[in-house]
């Protein structure tokens, strides 16, 4: 059997992380985020399972909705078949190997999953999908899933998380496209005045999902790549409006097909985005839907958005990602996490063993070239564990010469997200100095703190 969300679901269910939801709601009048909210000021992060969600129009949608999957990294453990306790920088090393696989496609025969439930002409309404409205400012409803266009040069096809809004019309959404590979194809199309194809992939499996996110080049096939973290071939379909000049993933769960009309744009946003900030409403792109296919017990998924699942799923591959490319240039890393407080986009946190002064900041000019997302990144030693963030403060607070570790960089491009610092980037070199004398950190000795277990000992 294929890896697919389903079947995901299945172990999330065995480890007790699946919550679910029988009572009919109104995901367009906030009732899954409401829900989700209260679940997340509680400190609860549950995969969340609704079982009888309505559509747009307040009817029942026929079509289930999950939430929350990527919420917490043990279930993002999972997805790569890996023990829960293995979520920190065990997660980031597998998610590094990974990255450096190519697994080639393989066209299904016969039909596709994904294509059991087909509407085109007269039968497309995305309305009746069960899309959310997220927070109290937002457009409207929105679809928080990935998209994917292909390449007119090359036929590489490029994955990449975009909003799409719904517009009041059955076969018509904003599209709201800002990461600079989808970009790049768009470009093209519009350089050609040809309309753009382009679809929605609404629920696959998540390593499917974190797989999309990995920082390759943008020659690099990401159906391909996408195989390497799903752990086998990732199986395609010929689209329904295309055919074999678009490949779709065969066991999605929904797909909206669709083309970025050129010179067509629409109003997007404001929307809660991950910085926990409203996007500003702008203009953006048209998208025509050409056919809506799904399975027969389709489940829909959705981010909540500016929370856990949405941060984990940009920090995770842009730890792999640092990591490889510090390990290719330098070979003395030893952790890198990307924290929620800075949105797992904006803050890296490097661990190095350093040899000499200055691979602190060579260490974070290479972090920083790496993803166009980061604004800060922080360097420690390799003894100090990037995934504590109170360490990571503490030696910022005790081993940092303000006028000689603090790099700031003017005019070096800027995140599309929103933030102060603007055209700006920080570097900090909060490892221990070596040009001077300075004292070592604390430290109780292992094998002391190994056989001194409280369980062992205390009353």
């Amino acid at each position: 059997m294929a890896k697919d969300l389903s079947s995901f679901l299945s172990l999330v269910k065995e480890q007790g992380e699946l919550k679910t939801v029988s009572k009919r709601i109104q995901p367009a009048k906030f009732e899954v985020t409401g829900l989700m909210e209260n679940l997340n000021r509680a400190k609860k992060y549950p995969a969340v399972l609704f079982n009888a969600p309505d559509n747009v129009y307040g009817q029942p949608s026929g079509i289930r909705l999950v939430s929350n999957i990527f919420a917490n990294r043990e279930r993002c453990a999972l997805a790569f078949d890996m023990k829960p306790e293995d979520c920190k920088m065990p997660l980031s090393l597998e998610y590094a190997r990974r990255e450096k696989l190519h697994t080639p496609t393989v066209q299904i025969k016969g039909p596709a999953p994904v294509q059991e439930v087909v509407s085109t002409g007269k039968d497309i309404d995305v309305g009746k999908l069960p899309i959310a409205i997220h927070h109290e400012m937002d457009f409207g409803p929105v679809l928080t899933m990935a998209l994917c266009l292909r390449d007119p040069d090359t036929g590489t096809y490029d994955i990449s998380f975009a909003k799409c809004f719904y517009k009041d019309k059955p076969d018509y959404m904003g599209v709201s496209i800002h990461t600079p590979h989808l970009q790049r194809i768009l470009r093209k199309y519009t350089a050609m005045n040809k309309p753009a194809p382009i679809i929605a992939i609404l629920g696959h499996h998540p390593a499917f999902y974190l797989g999309s996110l990995a920082l390759i080049p943008f020659e690099r096939d990401d159906y391909e790549a996408v195989g390497g973290f799903l752990g086998e071939p990732l199986r395609l379909a010929p689209s329904v409006t295309w055919g074999d000049d678009f490949m779709v993933p065969a066991d999605a769960e929904v797909i909206i097909e669709g083309e970025i009309l050129p010179g067509v744009k629409e109003i997007v946003d404001p929307f809660g985005e991950v910085t926990r900030h409203y996007q500003p409403q702008c203009i953006r792109q048209g998208m025509q839907v050409t056919a809506v296919t799904r399975r027969q017990e389709a489940i829909m998924e959705d981010i909540f958005a500016g929370h856990e699942g949405h941060w984990n799923l940009g920090a995770i591959p842009k730890e792999g990602s640092v990591y490889n490319v510090i390990k290719e240039k330098m070979g003395n890393v030893t952790g890198v996490c990307m924290p929620h407080s800075g949105i797992g986009r904006l803050v890296c946190y490097v661990s190095i063993k350093k040899i000499n002064d200055g691979q602190a900041k060579q260490a974070a000019t290479l972090a920083l070239n790496e993803s166009w997302t980061f604004q800060t990144v922080v360097v420690v030693d390799d003894y100090i564990d990037v995934f504590n963030e109170q360490d990571v403060i503490w030696a910022m607070n005790t081993m940092v010469d303000f006028k000689k570790d603090v790099t700031y960089i003017e005019n070096i491009g800027r995140t599309v997200f929103t933030t102060a610092m603007g055209y700006s980037k920080l570097i900090i070199d909060a490892t221990r100095p070596m040009d001077k004398p300075f004292p070592a950190m604390i430290k109780v000795p292992d094998d002391a703190v190994a056989s001194m277990q409280p369980v062992e000992w205390l009353d």
